[in-house]
């Protein structure tokens, strides 16, 4: 019976969206937005584009940057490294590394805005 009631309201939303009630959208007019909402949405888009590749480099680095601080025992060594059993890490190191990356992000998102800036000019 679920089933069948999914079914029938997938059909209905589908059908509910027929080619012939398509709206012909207009792209964006130039001052449409003022400048400081583009600069705001530009500096959104970098910040949250950026923290997947943040979040990875501050890992892998946090990971390095203890196997030598423990003389390359390889017991520490990254999974990256061929470690079968890697460090399990601590839940403070965790929220180290969640924070750097994203003051990583934060800054180069930062970066972003005053290069813009400085290219306006």
């Amino acid at each position: 019976m679920r089933k069948f009631v999914l079914t029938t309201i997938l059909m209905v939303v589908v059908l509910a969206q027929s080619p012939g009630q398509e709206v012909d959208y207009e792209p964006y007019q130039k001052g449409e937005f003022p400048r400081w909402a583009q600069d705001l949405r530009r500096f959104e888009i970098v910040f949250f584009g950026t923290i997947p590749f943040s979040f990875l480099y501050t890992s892998m680095g946090y990971s390095l940057y203890k196997y030598g601080a423990h003389n390359w025992d390889r017991s520490y060594a990254p999974a990256i490294l061929g470690n079968k059993t890697p460090q399990i890490l601590t839940n403070s190191e965790k929220i180290q590394i969640i924070y750097t990356a994203l003051g990583v992000s934060f800054t180069a998102a930062l970066m972003d805005f005053i290069l813009g800036k400085m290219s306006d000019d």
